[in-house]
C-alpha cells in the first residue's frame, strides 16, 4: 500500500498524472463518481486524451436514468469520456429493475476477467463504490455486482468485494480534510472492515491512496 501527498491547491491536475501514468494501453479500467473524481477528470481527459485501447466500468451507479444529474455515468460522460473516446463503455443500467440490472452486470464483468485498474473514492465515512459501512454487500463472496440501499434514499448498484479485488491496480482519491479521519482508519492496520469498507482493498499489492495535503493532515 502507498501514499501520495499532493498539494490541495493542484491537487486535481497532479492526481491526474498519476492516474494517467497508470492507464493501460490497451485494458480494462473501472471507474467512479464523487466530487473529487469530478474534479479529476477534465484534466485526466487532458493528461491522456487518447482512451482508445481502453474498455470503462463502472464502480457503482444511482437507481436513476443515465442522464440525471445524480448518474454517475452522466458525471464520467460529460467530464471524461466524450473527450477521449474509450473502445467500450460498460456502463450500468440505473434504470432497470435493480436486481436485474445488477444480474446483468455480474455476467458481464465475470466475462472481463481481471481488471487492470480501478479507481475508487474514499467517502467521508470510509465508503468505496457503494459499499457503505455495515452494508449487507460487504459479505458477498460470490456474485460481482448487487443492488444495495444506499443513505441517501435511493437505490443502487455497487460492484461487489470479489468484483473490486479483482485487479492488478487500485487507486484511491481522499480530498479535502472531511476526509482526514477515514483516510487515518482506511490506512490502519486496524481498520475493520464492516465500518470501514475501503480495507477491503488492502490486500491488493499495488494499491494507492492519492490524498490531498488537508486530507492527509495528521497522519
Amino acid at each position: 500500500m502507498k501514499l501520495e501527498v499532493l498539494p490541495t491547491k493542484s491537487y486535481a491536475q497532479a492526481a491526474a498524472a498519476l492516474v494517467a501514468a497508470a492507464l493501460p494501453e490497451h485494458g480494462t479500467v473501472v471507474l467512479t463518481g464523487g466530487t473529487s473524481a469530478a474534479r479529476l477528470y477534465p484534466e485526466l481527459a487532458a493528461t491522456r486524451p487518447d482512451w482508445a485501447g481502453i474498455e470503462v466500468f463502472f464502480s457503482d451507479e444511482r437507481c436513476v436514468p443515465p442522464d440525471h444529474e445524480a448518474s454517475n455515468f452522466h458525471l464520467v460522460r460529460s467530464a471524461l469520456l466524450e473527450a477521449v473516446g474509450p473502445a467500450t463503455v460498460h456502463r450500468m443500467r440505473g434504470e432497470d429493475d435493480p436486481t436485474a440490472a445488477a444480474a446483468s452486470y455480474d455476467r458481464l464483468v465475470a466475462t472481463a476477467g481481471r481488471f487492470d485498474l480501478v479507481l475508487l473514492s474514499l467517502g467521508a465515512d470510509c465508503h468505496v463504490a457503494a459499499l457503505f459501512p455495515w452494508s449487507p454487500a460487504l459479505a458477498e463472496q460470490e456474485r460481482l455486482c448487487v443492488a444495495v440501499e444506499r443513505p441517501d434514499g435511493l437505490g443502487g448498484l455497487t460492484l461487489t468485494p470479489p468484483a473490486l479485488r479483482a485487479t492488478r491496480r487500485a487507486m484511491i482519491l481522499a480530498q479535502g480534510r472531511v476526509k482526514a479521519a477515514a483516510l487515518r482508519r482506511a490506512l490502519g492496520a486496524d481498520g475493520e472492515l464492516e465500518s470501514c469498507p475501503a480495507r477491503l482493498l488492502a490486500r491488493i499489492e499495488d494499491l494507492t491512496y492519492i490524498a490531498d495535503a488537508e486530507a492527509a493532515r495528521g497522519l
